[in-house]
């Protein structure tokens, strides 16, 4: 399979550098992205692809610099159609099957597009139903209710996720809805999603860059410990009222 790199603009939004950038939006980058990655798609002959895998990288010289919401909200802009028309030709179809983010921390601020043919997405032949679905034909979402192959993968918020309405109460789905509405990093599997029950801004999936199955323990862990303190927390907070009550009463009758 072909890839493609195009370095792009910096926006000063995304750093941390210099109290003028705090609290800025980087709106003026996101039209700058697309105009660079239009050109430079355009110089390379405007190559003909069925499905893409989009990627970018952010370098800094360190964690501190980095304006993480900034970031993931400049990431979040590449997932619209106006994106995905810069990579049609002649009226043809392409699909986005996956949208990376990775980030460094060494050398200078830069981002970095990256662009990876893919095979086109596929229902397999031995999910049944899947192709009963009257959006299978054009839903790029990496998740699938109907693809049971899908389920083992993973997904990251901006990525898309099934417009189903038969399949939305799915709690997994539920979920990715919640996450696409909050801040948040790393990438989610299926699993994790059906034990999301608080959902906040900040919230943290698994980082690309680490090994996941120590990240899997851990994370399933924590969540762990909570519900388990949950019982003790509120037992504890029960026996508080009611002496609570019982001293008002005494009290009372006095």
């Amino acid at each position: 399979m072909r890839k493609w790199t195009f370095p792009l603009p910096f926006p000063s939004a995304l750093s941390n550098a210099g109290e003028s950038h705090q609290g800025r939006k980087p709106r003026g980058g996101v039209k700058a992205w697309k105009k660079s990655i239009a050109q430079q798609w355009v110089e390379l002959g405007r190559p003909s692809v069925q499905a893409i895998r989009i990627g970018i990288v952010f370098s800094f010289p360190d964690r501190e610099a980095c304006n993480l919401k900034n970031c993931l909200a400049m990431v979040s802009t590449l997932t619209g159609d106006d994106v995905k028309d810069i990579f049609i030709v002649d009226n043809s179809s392409v699909d986005f099957v996956g949208l990376n983010c990775c980030f460094e921390f060494a050398g200078e601020a830069k981002a970095t597009f990256l662009i990876e043919e893919a095979a086109r997405k596929a229902p397999a032949s031995s999910t049944p139903g899947f192709t009963a679905c009257r959006l299978s034909e054009e839903c790029v979402a990496p998740l699938c209710p109907l693809d049971e192959s899908s389920l083992r993968g993973i997904w990251y918020p901006g990525e898309k996720i099934c417009p189903s309405r038969t399949y939305g109460k799915l709690p997994w789905l539920k979920a990715q809805r919640k996450v696409a509405r909050v801040t948040a990093t790393g990438y989610f599997t299926v699993e994790m999603l059906s034990r999301l029950v608080i959902i906040r801004d900040g919230i943290t999936g698994l980082d690309p860059n680490l090994p996941e199955e120590p990240q899997l323990h851990s994370w399933f862990q924590k969540r762990a410990d909570k519900q388990e303190a949950q019982p003790d927390e509120k037992s504890s907070r029960t026996r508080h009222l009611k002496k609570y009550r019982f001293r008002k009463q005494a009290g009372g009758g006095a």
